[in-house]
């Protein structure tokens, strides 16, 4: 069902909860698939038969300012990179881990805090870029503050 609800989710991209022939051909053609492949029916069958996205079952929601989409997307990259960790040393490289997978397939730069107890914040973030939720508990904290690439300079 994970590679559909992905596939949902990237044919919905405005978050209606439904998806029109438009949205499709959109999706098809950006992907460069095949247009027999599938039809609105099949994708319309397969959304009343599973009902709407939702964020993996062990996510709390603290606070969030992010369409659904985002939300189950870094939801799920945390939980399967959580699955690696095997000491507290790693929370370090899980940590890192989840920036680049945000900067990479949301774009932009982001920040990651991942949080073991009580916490308090103020955070500048882009409009409708910032979800805190509690998984295994820890909090997770990301944010986006740039649209734009870092500038990095090598020396």
């Amino acid at each position: 069902m994970e590679p559909f609800m992905d596939a949902y989710l990237s044919i919905d991209r405005r978050q209606r909860g439904w998806i029109t022939e438009q949205d499709l051909e959109t999706y098809v053609k950006r992907n460069k698939l095949d247009p027999s492949m599938i039809t609105l029916a099949d994708i319309e069958k397969r959304r009343e038969e599973h009902g709407p996205a939702t964020l993996h079952p062990d996510i709390n929601v603290i606070w969030e300012n992010m369409a659904l989409r985002d939300q189950i997307i870094l939801g799920e990259e945390t939980v399967f990179e959580f699955r690696s960790i095997s000491s507290e040393e790693d929370m370090t490289k899980l940590s890192d881990s989840l920036k680049s997978f945000a900067d990479r397939q949301l774009g932009g730069v982001w920040q990651v805090v991942i949080v073991d107890g009580s916490y308090w914040t103020t955070q500048t973030f882009l409009p409708n870029m910032a979800f805190q939720f509690e998984l295994y508990g820890r909090a997770y904290l990301f944010w986006q503050t740039s649209e734009d690439e870092p500038n990095i300079i090598k020396t």
